[in-house]
């Protein structure tokens, strides 16, 4: 999400169930809920209003429900301190609302129509995830010191039921998806109205999630696997799971740390939709030039492009030389080496052998790929079906998902899915719950 109409979520303590054999699980606050979209202060707001330069944003929208209306605040505000810090731009509201919980108090120093104003904003706890059809409940999980917040999707019928353990692609946003609009949220609400039990787990300092800001050198590669083996240790102990029936799905990175995860607690199948088998640098070779052609890049051009691409990432995670100093030396690299994790998730990933790491798992894998993915390659796709039968003959399958692109969405062409402003909005491409659903039966005692 742009920040400039980022929206600012800030939580009461919620209350998480007890697991079977009578072991209560942590606890964690509620994420809350202000409501308020925000962009930078123009030059015009800040000479009518009196204010100063590099101070402030001023608020773009207002949702409905939320803390923001609640407290008085309107569009057209220009917001300059909460609780006394001052506010300097959008990047540094959501940094201090990201720390917030529902039940905080919150002073707010704003100017409307060039009159200075205090208000103070109650916090609302965010609205949570919930569906009539579905059991949606919110519970939480230890790892690494700090606690992070679950989400499980179950059947409204009693007694034992498979279960999904469901790994996210990379980033930092949250997995939770209030009524239920994301393409991954209606892939695990259709398999729960299938019969199976499915659970999120929220990563480092997203959401209600507690630990070290996910864009942290601390929230790497594998304190994210950590986490996911957590979850899946909670998941295998809730008397509403079919614990011999439990499996991995991982989308895109989370295809990448599936194997990973298998190795720490045994699971009775792996989907993996839209991931990555190659060596990091390999397929990110790979996946630049075809992104390129799609985007009608002249062909002299990218290829030029893309051998600077090779230069400075072998520097960057085969040299390892510092990402400024290589910067410093050498500008042009820049645009190569952005990525949406840190640099400790990158260069672990990087340092991965994705063969050695699947040869390790015997249990059985489905392998997805969508039609009009311009994110992951089909090349990786059919690549780990044939590396996994090498290990382990007839353990893999591989599927071509017709009219899916990268994040599960029902697109009609290569240019739909390239012009989509957020990946994981609009519809998603029902053949993949069907699909998965089909396997993980065909797989179940």
């Amino acid at each position: 999400m742009n920040i400039t109409s980022r929206c600012l979520l800030l939580a009461a303590t919620l209350l998480v169930p007890t697991l079977a054999l009578g072991m209560t699980e942590p606890q964690l606050r509620r994420s809350g809920f202000v409501g308020v979209q925000v962009g930078p202060v123009t030059s015009e707001s800040r000479s009518s209003n009196d204010v100063a330069a590099n101070r402030g944003v001023v608020v773009l929208g207002l949702v409905k429900g939320g803390s923001a209306i609640a407290a008085g605040l309107k569009e057209g505000d220009i917001l300059l301190a909460a609780n006394g810090t001052q506010v300097e731009g959008p990047l540094e509201v959501a940094t201090f609302v990201a720390r917030l919980r529902a039940g905080a108090e919150v002073a707010i120093q704003y100017v409307r129509d060039g009159i200075p104003g205090t208000t103070r904003v109650m916090i609302r706890p965010r609205p949570l995830e919930s569906t009539s059809d579905v059991e949606t409940e919110y519970r939480a999980v230890a790892v690494d010191g700090s606690v992070r917040r679950t989400i499980v999707t179950r059947p409204k019928s009693t007694g034992r039921h498979p279960a999904v353990l469901y790994m996210t692609g990379i980033g930092c946003a949250s997995q939770e998806s209030f009524g239920v609009q994301t393409t991954e949220a209606k892939l695990l609400y259709g398999l729960t109205r299938a019969g199976l039990v499915t659970m999120r787990v929220e990563k480092s300092g997203v959401g209600d999630s507690q630990g070290a800001a996910c864009d942290s050198e601390q929230a790497d590669l594998r304190s994210e696997v950590r986490a996911y083996t957590a979850g899946l240790r909670a998941l295998r102990a809730y008397d509403f799971v079919d614990r011999g029936n439990i499996f991995l799905l991982g989308l895109s990175i989370g295809g990448v740390e599936a194997p990973l995860v298998a190795q720490e607690e045994s699971v009775k199948g792996i989907i993996v939709i839209n991931t990555v088998a190659r060596s990091f640098l390999d397929y990110l070779e790979d996946i630049r030039r075809t992104q390129g052609t799609l985007r009608s890049t002249p062909y002299d051009v990218l290829e030029s492009r893309l051998r600077l691409n090779s230069s400075c990432n072998y520097r960057l995670f085969v040299e390892h030389e510092p990402r400024e100093s290589l910067i410093e030396k050498s500008p042009e690299c820049r645009d190569f080496i952005e990525y949406p994790a840190p640099y400790a998730f990158m260069q672990q990933w990087a340092d991965l052998n994705p063969a050695a790491e699947w040869k390790k798992v015997t249990a059985p894998a489905l392998i997805l790929h969508g039609e009009f993915d311009f994110i992951a390659s089909p090349v990786d796709a059919r690549y780990l079906r044939d590396m996994v039968n090498s290990f382990h003959p007839g353990l893999a399958t591989f599927s071509s998902v017709p009219r899916m692109d990268h994040y599960l969405g029902h697109v009609g062409s290569w240019a739909d899915s390239l012009a989509k402003t957020s990946g994981t909005s609009g519809e998603i491409e029902p053949e993949v719950i069907a699909t998965v659903t089909d396997w993980i039966k065909s797989h179940t005692n």
